[in-house]
């Protein structure tokens, strides 16, 4: 599998990077089996996704400590990817906050190396803005671990366009921005992704499969047991869903015609986008990694890419 830089930085990755945010289970999704998101993540390096993206959040530490499990003996393989800034008080959602001060970030970073059984952080991701802290704080911290060697890059995940043009400014070594990204939720296209392109960041998109929505899998009726049927987030908000189901039924309709699986034209969609170096794509099998890989491989049709453009 191919390698791409990840903007200026030290760091090549998979253009499909193993999302590990499913497999830590509550209080976001069901639980999982624990063997078999091992064997999940450990497909996937033998399948060449080099990259593997989690945080601390995923299961209340729970992914953390199964990457570490999972990448045991093949460490230098790998390159681990995990953020900082949400923390809790109890396992609990509504004991969530945020915190990037410069003692939590100390602490913070302690505590996924433990999980990870590692001795240094590959990418280390503010997950969320901390509207406590002063951005250019916590860079400070972070570059302080970079010179340590706890951790090797530092990126930002859902960093809106004036916050990141502060934080580039704050640490130039800022090497890439985590955003959410796929064929239904575009914003990014507007300034993100141009203000990366013109700065040289990496952008290594999340939820390029809306949370599962383009799967192929559902439709209006569509229940859902996890974080996606309390209907106030995103594409799966009461007053968005039924509209973003139709969209995903026309969608489902096009690429069913040229022989395409909507979720690998989802993929494969996404990474052909300018600037987009990777996509995190969850996956909770064995199975699911295999067929999320053979988007790679997906040559769509001019026609095609024409139509989901106007959807």
């Amino acid at each position: 599998m191919e390698k791409r830089r990840l903007g200026r930085s030290r760091l090549f990755v998979s253009p499909v990077i193993f999302g590990a945010w499913g497999i830590g289970g509550p209080p976001f999704w069901k639980a999982r089996d624990r063997n078999e998101s091992i064997k999940a993540i450990k497909t996937a390096i033998d399948l060449g996704i080099n990259t593997i993206d989690t945080a601390p959040v995923y299961g209340f530490g729970l992914s953390e400590e199964m990457v570490g499990e999972a990448v045991s003996g093949r460490r230098d393989e790998v390159v681990i990817a995990t953020k900082l800034g949400l923390r809790w008080k109890n396992k609990s959602l509504k004991d969530l906050y945020h915190d990037l001060s410069p003692e939590s970030v100390a602490e913070e970073v302690e505590n996924s190396l433990a999980r990870l059984k590692t001795d240094r952080i590959d990418l280390y991701q503010i997950h969320w803005p901390d509207p406590k802290t002063p951005v250019e704080t916590t860079m400070e911290a972070l570059l302080r671990l970079r010179e340590q060697g706890k951790i090797l890059e530092i990126g930002v995940s859902n960093f809106g366009e004036d916050l990141l043009k502060t934080a580039i400014t704050a640490a130039p070594e800022l090497c890439c921005v985590q955003p959410k990204y796929n064929i239904l939720e575009r914003d990014i296209e507007k300034d993100i992704l141009p203000l990366s392109r013109d700065r040289k960041l990496g952008v290594i998109v999340y939820s390029p499969l809306a949370s599962g929505a383009l799967s192929g899998k559902y439709g209006a009726d569509s229940r859902f047991d996890d974080w996606r049927g309390r209907g106030k987030m995103g594409l799966f908000r009461k007053e968005a869903w039924p509209e973003a189901a139709k969209r995903i039924e026309v969608l489902k309709t096009m690429a069913e015609k040229h022989g395409i699986r909507l979720s690998r034209l989802a993929i494969k969609w996404v990474l052909r986008q300018p600037g987009v170096t990777a996509a995190i794509v969850g996956a909770n099998s064995a199975e699911q990694i295999e067929d999320n890989v053979k988007a790679l491989e997906l040559e769509i049709p001019e026609e095609l890419l024409a139509s989901v453009q106007s959807v």
